[in-house]
């Protein structure tokens, strides 16, 4: 009987028509990917911009979770996580990824930093991290950092001018990881003949000449971070003496200059730039209003937005707290100032008045950045709310204008309830300071007669 012969599997031709089509689907799903058809949800978006050597900029992702970032240069530019900012540290281009720590989506950033001056510290120094692992007193046996080490430290700033004889506030102090469990500091200089620091970071110029101030972590000593400081000649100088009360404040601040539409500039004892313009006063770019230095009598700009939404997430929270806070007193024009004052010395004599009432044009309250919580007398000194404030309102912008014992410096006896707002980054600097604005700053707070 012949053999008969097996016809193919059906099957067979219908794989190779499915294998077929799915190869084809695939690669026209990688064409339409590659050409930016289809989207990823990884993919990095791509934005370009230019920072000055020196310039901080927050850096602006649209995660809602927590995010890190890479720079492909290190020393171009670095990115403080605990202040979002990114700070351009040297002349030089750096490509810049931020990932969400969540979802893995991540943002590029072109960077092209420009400028004749740099940062000019090692690389290895602005933020020196221990390796993972450390030597034990043997010398033979090697273990790992224990849980809540401090592995990194990165600043504000790496560079640092002081003149002779004048205080340069601290750099900000970032430790890695956010978690670990001590975050304490020390503070040493390499040459004291040239430049002191304080325990809190506060350089103070000696004489002239360069060092480094470092800053190293007490957890992990093997962590530090550097600042290269350059002191200068003191600067010819005019000084302000304030007696009131019977104390005697000596404040010293720097000669201005003054140009053809009456604007002028110098620098404050402290190395900020104090600026007049408009006849409005700049320190560093802040606007002050105090005895010595007054707003115009035009000068009305309502209560500012920024202050107004501050003031509300501070309220918000201090809600959440079971406590009440109302503005009593926002902004007061230079006409409405004139009327409290004159009232105030009528009744109190000028000498009283002075004490607690800002002549017109010297008010806060006129310049939009200064309210009164709750009420504007002492009777709110020893309240919930008060205690509150003193201890949080720094978190939402804002500081204690007039604080207890400092009368002498800033002119005004102690206000518990008067507020200033400053931004949270400044804020923060100033109330961990412990100085008043005057203090820090190295201004005056006088009237002239």
């Amino acid at each position: 009987m012949a053999t008969q012969k097996k016809s193919a599997s059906p099957l067979i031709p219908l794989l190779l028509i499915l294998v077929s089509l799915a190869l084809l689907a695939t690669g026209a799903w990688l064409l339409l990917a590659h050409f930016g058809v289809l989207g990823s949800k990884n993919a990095s978006k791509q934005h370009e911009f230019t920072m000055q050597v020196g310039e901080q900029k927050t850096l602006e992702v649209p995660f809602k979770n927590s995010f890190s970032c890479t720079s492909s240069e290190n020393g171009v530019v670095s990115f403080d996580a605990a202040t979002g900012l990114l700070s351009a540290n040297n002349a030089g281009q750096a490509t810049v990824v931020a990932k969400d720590d969540v979802t893995g989506d991540s943002e590029l950033y072109l960077v092209t930093v420009v400028g004749s001056g740099s940062v000019s510290v090692p690389v290895e120094n602005t933020t020196k991290a221990t390796e993972a692992t450390t030597t034990q007193s043997s010398g033979t046996t090697e273990s790992t950092l224990p849980p809540g080490s401090v592995t990194g430290i990165s600043l504000s700033f790496y560079q640092a001018e002081v003149c002779v004889g004048s205080v340069h506030p601290y750099a900000m102090v970032v430790m890695q990881p956010k978690d670990a469990t001590d975050k304490s500091e020390k503070w040493t200089s390499e040459d004291e003949s040239i430049a002191t620091v304080d325990k809190n970071g506060n350089i103070t110029g000696v004489m002239e000449g360069t060092t480094v101030i470092r800053v190293t972590s007490v957890n992990n000593p093997l962590v530090f971070a550097d600042i290269a400081v350059t002191v200068k000649p003191a600067e010819t100088t005019t000084s302000n003496t304030t007696t009131t009360g019977g104390d005697t404040t000596n404040t010293v601040t720097v000669s201005t200059t003054t140009d053809a539409n009456g604007n002028s500039s110098g620098v404050t004892s402290k190395g900020f730039t104090i600026e007049e313009k408009d006849g409005i006063t700049y320190v560093d770019g802040v606007l002050i209003a105090n005895k010595t230095y007054s707003l115009p009598s035009t000068y009305n700009p309502g209560l500012l937005s920024e202050t107004q939404t501050a003031f509300n997430e501070m309220q918000a929270a201090a809600a959440r707290d079971g406590l009440s806070l109302i503005i009593a007193s926002g902004f007061r024009s230079y006409e409405r100032q004139k009327t409290l004052y004159t009232n105030y010395s009528n009744r109190d004599g000028k000498a009283a008045a002075d004490r607690y009432s800002a002549r017109p044009g010297h008010s806060e309250h006129q310049s939009g950045l200064g309210i009164d919580i709750n009420c504007s007398d002492t009777s709110f000194d020893n309240t919930p709310e008060a205690k509150w404030l003193a201890e949080n309102c720094w978190k939402y912008g804002f500081i204690i204008r007039y604080p207890k014992g400092k009368e002498s410096i800033t002119g005004y006896m102690y206000e518990s309830w008067h507020v200033r707002y400053l931004g949270k980054d400044l804020a923060k600097k100033v109330y961990d300071s412990g100085l008043t604005l005057e203090e820090y700053y190295g201004i005056t707070s006088a009237y002239q007669n």
